[in-house]
Formats: structure tokens, C-alpha cells, sequence
């Protein structure tokens, strides 16, 4: 924010510089202007007594000495008028620049406001509250307007998807209950209260995996109802069902984007596990492939929460599946970081994909905190900690509430470790730029 400010305040300068360099030489005129009439009385003095010296030496008549005298006298009365205007100009030109040096600093400030994006100079934690209050905002408004015409489906499933970008999942809930008939034959919504449940309990359950079957009786090729399908599939240790339904989606999916490499990965652990391998360990802190949260990030809040000092404590049968050990806030940051700011703790695999293996979170009030990261933990089945074959452990205390890397948060690694390891120390020392 300090430098967009330096940057515009430079910027604004420079104009005011070229914009008013014809008044600076305006000005040094004014100078030599000021002596003008006596410049020019002296001069006519001069000249005067130039003639007269002719007419007494014989060299200039009578008649001829009274008409240069006239001459010089119009000569005279031509400079003063000359030298008025000059002078008068120059005072007006004086007026003109100390308006522009005042105008265009308010005219830019004036403008950046009416068409720019103030807010966006303000702190990323900053904007995040401002959005998320103005997203409460107009969820009361149309919650309101709502409640005064209470027969109209598309506002409800308007506010229900509101509540749900808000993580108010029973608010949501209600809003989708209020839809009425027209919920039961949309897919589409269907599958959106499917999704709703699931981040809500943080894992399928009897109502989401109905939900999710209804949606997909009704269209088969939605895509949100066969990322659930699959997801739902898998988590239930259907997985040729999990392939069908994630292989039908995938050609609709665009090449190469994350949802795609997601869904790639997905078929590849469901196809790797049909032949008979052991199911997955799926906790009430992960989520099911074909879900939309984030594969490079810990968005949403699916880390497993159970971060309080203590509750993350290395369990007694922690083995090779799991790694454990303190994080601490360096002595040199602890005044950059506020006890509600909330802390992120992950493990990545040192040579795979970016995507957490295992993930928790808690507070700056908790630290120093002992932690444990297992495959309990996992963000996605199959990818977890014990498939690894060496991990580090990051941390990050984020100033918007999100894993999303911002500007500001503080953060921290350790070493590379194997699964198994205990002990890992991680000092949160730096601050990302």
C-alpha cells in the first residue's frame, strides 16, 4: 500500500513538473519586467540628451531636434504599454499555474476514486473482511427480501448458495429446504446440497451419498453429481465405480487444468486399488476425491480441525504413518502476529505434487504447539503421509483465515524427513513478500 502511494505521489510530480515548466520561464520574465518602465525612462533620457548635444553643435536643427523629440516620445509611451502587458500577463500566468498545482493532484485523487479499485490498496486481511462483510450484507437483504416473497425457488437457491460461500452450512441447509418440490427435480441443486453436506460434516454421510445417487438418476452427466459419485464411490471402496463415474467426467473437464490433473490422479489410486488393495483411511477431517476443494492448498478450512494446544499431541502407536514434532513463532515475528491469526500446519512430499499429504490446524494463541500429522490427516484418500518417501513440514500463519498463500503470512519449513520421524522442529521465521 506505501508504495502504491510513493508511486502515485512520484507520478503526480513528474506531471506537475512538465505541466509547469512554461511558468517557470513565465516567472524569470516577471523579473526583468519590473524594471521595464525605468528601463526604458533612462533610456529615452539618453537619447534625448544625445540630440540636444546636435543641436548645439550645429550638426541637428531646430525643426529636426522637435520632431525626434516627438518620435522618441511615441517610442516611449510604446514600450511602457508593451511592458504593462507583458507584466500582466506574466501575473495571470502565475494564477494559471498555482491552479494546475492544485487541480490535478485532486483531479487524480478524484478520479482514482470514481474509477478506480481504492480497496485494492488495502491490506489482503483487510479486504478479505470487507468482502466477507459485504457478502453478510447482502445475504440479509436477500434473506429479507426473501422472507416478504417467500415463492420464488431460484432466490432461495441464491441464498442457500450465499450461506454456503460463507460456510454457514445450516443457514444454507434451511435456504435449500426452502426451495420446495423443485429441489427433488434439479440435479444440479441436488448435487449442490450433496457438496454442502459434505463440507459440512466433513465427509459423506447417508443423506449426501442419497443426494448424490438422486442427482445422478436425474442426469447422469452432471458434472458436480459425478464428481461426487466418484468421490462417494471411492470413499465406500467402490472403486470401478469411482473410474466409471470420474472417466465420464473427465473429457468434459479442460486439459491440463487443475480439476483435470485432480481427477487424472483420482482415476489412477481408484484403478491402482481395484484389484484388490487395502481401502484407504478416511477420517472425518478428509474430503473424498471429485470434491472442489483445492488440491494445492488446505482451502476452506479442510484441514482437520482439533488443533488446540494439546489435542495434537503425538499419539502412543504413532509410527511410520505419521510425523511429529513442535512449531514455534521466532522471537523476531511474535509482534506480526495476532493470537486469533490462524495457523496452518501440512506436510508435502518432497519430490510429488504440491498437494498436502496431511494437514491440521490451530492458533497463534497455541504456540509453541506439539503436533502430529498422520494419514488420518489426509487431505485426499490414498495421498498420504506413509505413500511417501520423504516430507517436510510447513507451516503458515495466514492473515486472510485461508492456507491460500498471501502476502504478509508467516511462514516456516523443516528439514526433509522421513515418515516415522519424530522430534521435527519448525520455526515460523519468515515473512512472505
Amino acid at each position: 500500500m506505501t508504495y502504491f502511494y510513493l508511486a502515485a505521489a512520484t507520478l503526480v510530480v513528474v506531471a506537475l513538473l512538465l505541466l509547469l515548466r512554461p511558468w517557470w520561464r513565465s516567472g524569470r520574465r516577471v523579473v526583468s519586467a519590473d524594471f521595464l518602465p525605468a528601463l526604458n525612462a533612462a533610456i529615452h533620457r539618453d537619447r534625448l540628451a544625445e540630440l540636444e548635444r546636435d543641436h548645439l553643435n550645429g550638426t541637428l536643427s531646430a525643426s529636426g531636434l522637435a520632431e525626434a523629440r516627438e518620435e522618441l516620445q511615441r517610442q516611449l509611451l510604446d514600450d511602457t504599454a508593451a511592458a504593462e502587458v507583458v507584466t500582466s500577463s506574466d501575473a495571470v500566468g502565475r494564477r494559471s499555474g498555482a491552479v494546475i498545482a492544485l487541480l490535478l493532484p485532486l483531479l487524480a485523487v478524484g478520479l482514482y476514486a470514481l474509477l478506480g479499485t481504492p480497496a485494492a490498496v488495502l491490506p489482503v486481511a483487510v479486504q478479505a473482511q470487507r468482502a466477507t462483510a459485504d457478502m453478510e450484507q447482502l445475504a440479509a437483504k436477500l434473506a429479507q427480501k426473501m422472507e416478504q416473497n417467500p415463492d420464488n425457488p431460484e432466490g432461495w437457491a441464491m441464498l442457500a448458495r450465499s450461506y454456503k460461500s460463507l460456510g454457514r452450512w445450516d443457514d444454507a441447509e434451511r435456504a435449500y429446504a426452502r426451495i420446495g418440490p423443485q429441489l427433488e427435480k434439479n440435479a444440479e441443486l441436488l448435487a449442490e446440497v450433496a457438496e454442502m453436506l459434505v463440507q459440512k460434516n466433513n465427509g459423506f454421510d447417508a443423506r449426501s451419498r442419497e443426494l448424490v445417487q438422486k442427482a445422478l438418476r436425474l442426469e447422469p452427466d452432471n458434472m458436480l453429481a459425478l464428481f461426487l459419485g466418484g468421490g462417494e464411490a471411492f470413499d465406500a471402496g467402490r472403486y470401478p465405480a469411482a473410474v466409471e463415474y470420474w472417466a465420464k467426467l473427465l473429457p468434459r473437464l479442460e486439459p491440463g487444468s487443475e480439476d483435470a490433473q485432480m481427477v487424472e490422479s483420482s482415476i489412477a489410486m481408484a484403478r491402482e486399488r481395484s484389484g484388490g488393495g487395502k481401502k484407504p483411511v478416511i477420517g472425518r477431517g478428509d474430503v473424498a476425491p471429485g470434491t472442489t476443494v483445492p488440491q494445492d492448498d488446505v482451502h476452506r478450512g479442510v484441514a482437520k480441525p482439533g488443533a488446540e494446544k494439546g489435542a495434537a499431541k503425538p499419539a502412543a502407536n504413532a509410527g511410520a504413518t505419521s510425523v511429529s514434532g513442535r512449531v514455534e513463532l521466532a522471537a523476531a515475528l511474535k509482534g506480526k502476529a495476532a493470537p486469533d491469526d490462524v495457523v496452518f500446519i501440512f506436510a508435502r512430499a518432497v519430490d510429488g505434487p504440491r498437494m498436502p499429504l496431511a494437514a491440521l490446524r490451530s492458533k497463534v494463541a497455541d504456540l509453541p504447539l506439539d503436533f502430529v500429522l498422520d494419514d488420518s490427516q489426509a487431505v485426499m484418500p490414498g495421498a498420504n503421509l506413509s505413500s511417501a518417501q520423504q516430507v517436510r513440514v510447513e507451516v503458515r500463519i495466514s492473515k486472510t483465515g485461508t492456507a491460500m498463500p498471501g502476502k504478509g503470512d508467516l511462514t516456516g519449513k523443516s528439514a526433509a524427513v522421513k515418515p516415522g520421524a519424530k522430534g521435527v522442529r519448525v520455526v515460523i521465521d519468515q515473512i512472505d513478500p
